[in-house]
């Protein structure tokens, strides 16, 4: 959710108009309006007294979470997996890398990410698949170490499938 999302969710939540919030913070309504919409965003000096307005930290303010839950994961594969059908590969592989980049410590979903990723260039027969190679290559190596052994697992399988794929068996049998 971005910050203006999060601003207008606790500021009705907590049953303050835009006014009110304004004359809190010492800004203009104009700017809280702004702020919602995401036409513009808060000073950063403003950061901490709006969390404290609407009672919430600066990091749900700011919608950082280190780690998603499998519910979120599965939302947000379901969301790319719609995307590259309705609007294309490329379309859907973008949004995708914006959310690896959202949450760039959670590697089980970025790994589940890339398998989908890596699965959908084929199911829907994009043109030039191997343009995506070197950024999947590096998800499924980059997490070959993780402290979480499930997730090290599913890097390593499917390292392996995508090298098999690729008939480099030297790759793959390491």
């Amino acid at each position: 959710m971005e910050i203006g999302e999060v601003i207008r969710k606790y500021r009705k939540e907590k049953h303050l108009t835009q006014e009110e919030m304004a004359n809190c913070l010492g800004v203009t309504v104009p700017a809280v309006s702004k702020w919602e919409t995401g036409s513009s965003y808060p000073d950063i000096a403003l950061l901490a007294p709006i969390a404290r307005l609407l009672g919430i930290s600066t990091d749900m303010l700011l919608s950082y979470k280190e780690d998603l839950t499998d519910k979120e994961i599965n939302q947000l594969i379901e969301t790319a997996i719609l995307k590259v059908k309705s609007e294309g590969y490329d379309s859907g592989y973008a949004w995708a890398e914006k959310q690896m980049q959202e949450y760039p410590n959670c590697g089980k979903f970025i790994v589940m990410m890339a398998q989908t990723l890596d699965n959908y260039r084929y199911v829907v027969r994009v043109t030039n698949p191997e343009k995506y190679d070197g950024r999947i290559y590096d998800i499924y190596t980059r997490f070959l170490d993780s402290m979480d052994d499930a997730v090290a697992q599913t890097a390593a399988m499917s390292l392996f499938y995508f090298s098999m794929q690729r008939k480099n068996y030297d790759m793959a049998q390491k």
